[in-house]
């Protein structure tokens, strides 16, 4: 009696497409794929790179129950806010999407041309809520954001003074809480790829202003490196400076400050891989993410980036599908990825999922 056979399966695992969103996204081209090739069993999943959006897409579906709060914006009015806390077996987690804080998208365009009087101060208090919660982790979502003040207001919030003299304190006092830093670049504080260079390279900020909000980080740096002496690498022998940690960098510093407190660091698409168990998924499957744009840079951070790296380590074939694609294969192979495909004018996610379905799995022969 022959064995039966297994099924082909496929991981469709998607960070948005157009207007659409990751949900969106991830359930037009697995309706595409199964359309083509319903003999292959096809699961829709989502992924986030960790900017603003992060939360929705890590507690969407999970026994969540959302806090509404208002809290200080980046310039010091209130803004509406939330503390989306998910209950599971091993304890309650408290996520925090520090883009309702300080988003961008809370501050005039012209005034983003100099972000020197924003502050980061609201989502100092959007921790303490999150503390107030009782959960026992807390994980900040930290993308791209309006303050550039490498986290010293949100240091300030907590208790640490206008000079930062009692930050010793204020570490002790978040020592026990098991905080996750969760961001969209491992860009560092300082230096030519640090957070005020990629306000120039990024967001068209002049290079004068960059390079003196450059100056006043690392004055920063210096009164922290004073008051918190660095530890020493026991490798190497040398001081491990805080601002050069990876990450440090996200929102404007203020994945420097969430560092000083203890914070883990890790991006969004390697933690929602774990943290939405989609890593012991991807073996003995096809791989398909789904992103808008598949470039130089996503090439080389986000959740393509990310995820095929994951893939690769568990020899997991993967594909790209994009709205638009300017990566060449050569460049693409280094990260595991065997092909990728653009939209043509005119067709819609799930077709172009269904053109690429007849290539990758094709019919079975009778």
């Amino acid at each position: 009696m022959p064995l039966p056979t297994r099924r082909p399966r496929v991981l469709v695992v998607a960070d948005g497409f157009g207007p659409l969103s990751p949900h969106e996204a991830a359930d037009a081209v697995a309706e595409g794929w199964s359309r083509q090739a319903p003999h292959v069993d096809v699961e829709a999943h989502v992924s986030h790179a960790g900017g603003a959006g992060f939360v929705d897409v890590a507690t969407r579906g999970r026994d969540a129950t959302t806090h509404p709060v208002v809290v200080p914006g980046p310039l010091g009015d209130e803004v509406p806010a939330a503390v989306t806390v998910v209950s599971t077996r091993g304890g309650d987690t408290a996520y925090l999407d520090s883009a309702q804080v300080a988003g961008r998208h809370l501050v005039a365009q012209d005034q983003l041309a100099d972000p020197a009087r924003m502050s980061s101060a609201g989502l100092g208090r959007l921790l303490t809520l999150a503390r107030e919660t009782g959960a026992e982790r807390i994980v900040v979502g930290v993308g791209a954001l309006a303050c550039h003040d490498g986290g010293a207001g949100l240091l300030r919030e907590l208790g640490a003074g206008e000079d930062l003299t009692d930050l010793p304190r204020v570490r002790r006092e978040w020592a026990d809480v098991n905080l996750v830093l969760v961001t969209d670049t491992e860009a560092t504080l300082l230096g030519f790829h640090g957070a005020s260079a990629r306000l120039t390279e990024h967001h068209g900020v002049a290079p004068a202003v960059s390079q003196r909000l450059e100056g006043e980080l690392g004055e920063l740096t210096d009164v922290v490196n004073r008051i918190l002496p660095p530890s020493t690498d026991l490798l190497t022998g040398l001081a491990r400076r805080p601002e050069r940690e990876l990450g440090a960098g996200a929102g404007g510093g203020v994945g420097y400050a969430l560092q000083l407190l203890g914070a883990r660091t890790d991006t969004g698409a390697r933690f929602l891989l774990d943290e939405l168990g989609l890593r012991e998924r991807l073996p003995r499957a096809l791989l398909v993410l789904v992103s808008d744009a598949y470039d130089s840079l996503t090439v080389h951070e986000g959740v393509v980036a990310d995820t095929a790296r994951a893939a690769l380590e568990t020899a997991t074939p993967t594909v790209v599908l994009a709205r638009e694609v300017a990566v060449g294969r050569r460049e693409g192979m280094s990260l595991g990825i065997s092909g990728s495909y653009a939209v043509r004018e005119g067709e819609s996610p799930g077709d172009l999922a269904a053109r690429v379905a007849r290539t990758w799995t094709p019919a079975p022969r009778a």
